[in-house]
């Protein structure tokens, strides 16, 4: 199953990536700029094919890809294309307009959020958000395959009234009691069908987390609408941009992520592959939005968009152009 959940990750991370280079790829054009190859994927090349004097090409490692511009590895990245244009050919990257040059870097993050809006909008359109919890008490909406809820043979519409004889009010009560006893055996006394039931079960420690955390495997119930086409655009709208308030406040430490680095990524993609195509959607939504942001933070590491269109605004303000050295540097 973790194989499973990996391979969903890889496929979307792919994509966002692709879709990110496309928007490099579709400014660059625009603007002109001289653009060598654009391949999906990375290492040996596969096979491609050439068109209006553009290389298309499919290599062998399926791990994003690139668009290789004229010009931009010897104004962005302090190296040497290995395929020069003239230094007054129009086409260069070098000798478009300062706005031009943000506009081809901006472009990626900029599809990111555009991939992260039109996710978010099908989702809400096609499968529905959730507007409210059913039942505070402490029942089972939803069984995660494999999980030890479902090894254990709890199922949907179970109420869990205790645990190790201490009577359970509501939801939270429950998993706060879970969360603290990772890898211990617990008793649970369920209601189901009016008769009440004793269930031996052992919560797993939570994938991604470094702390000890118990986790069973369960949701709780919770109600989807279906929105409307306008009322999912403008849902849309507002969650993408919630992403960004929300990434702020991970940032500067003013709340937890729900998940950071790989490890969590596979455990929020793979959850989400089993509890159907709306919350996938929403997952890998919230991944590109989230991509967006972080690709335009101003700081000039390798990678970043926002950090090269920090150092092109600095040059432009300072009328002179960064060292090559310093370039490869940041």
């Amino acid at each position: 199953m973790l194989v499973v959940h990996i391979l969903w990750t890889l496929l979307a991370l792919n994509l966002l990536v692709l879709a990110h280079e496309g928007g490099h790829y579709l400014a660059a054009r625009n603007a002109g700029i001289k653009i060598y190859e654009f391949s999906i994927g990375f290492g040996p090349r596969l096979f491609g094919w050439r068109k209006n004097d553009i290389d298309y090409s499919v290599r062998a490692l399926f791990l994003g890809g690139f668009v290789r511009m004229a010009g931009v590895e010897e104004t962005i990245e302090g190296g040497k294309d290995d395929e020069q244009l003239a230094d007054d050919d129009p086409s260069n990257f070098k000798n478009k307009s300062l706005w031009a040059r943000v506009a081809v870097l901006f472009a990626g993050p900029f599809s990111n959020y555009v991939v992260a809006f039109i996710l978010f909008a099908v989702a809400y359109a096609f499968f529905g958000v959730p507007y409210d919890i059913v039942d505070e008490q402490a029942k089972v909406g939803y069984v995660i395959a494999k999980s030890p809820a479902y090894q254990s043979g709890l199922a949907v519409g179970d109420k869990i009234v205790a645990i190790d004889g201490q009577p359970i009010e509501n939801w939270d009560a429950m998993t706060a009691i879970i969360r603290q006893n990772p890898e211990k055996k617990l008793t649970l006394t369920i209601s189901r069908n009016g008769q009440n039931l004793s269930i031996d079960i052992i919560p797993r420690q939570a994938f991604g987390q470094t702390e000890p955390y118990g986790e069973i495997g369960v949701q709780r119930e919770i109600s989807l609408k279906r929105l409307g086409f306008v009322d999912s655009i403008k849902t849309a709208g507002r969650q993408v941009w919630y992403l960004n308030v929300a990434t702020v406040r991970v940032l500067t430490g003013k709340e937890k992520a729900d998940f950071m680095g790989p490890v969590g990524l596979v455990s929020e993609v793979g959850q989400a592959t089993q509890k159907g195509a709306g919350w996938f959607l929403q997952i890998i939504a919230a991944v590109s939005g989230s991509l967006a942001f972080f690709n335009l933070i101003p700081i000039p590491l390798p990678l970043l968009d926002g950090g090269w269109i920090m150092i092109l605004i600095i040059e432009k303000i300072l009328r002179r152009e960064f060292s090559q050295n310093q370039k490869a540097i940041a």
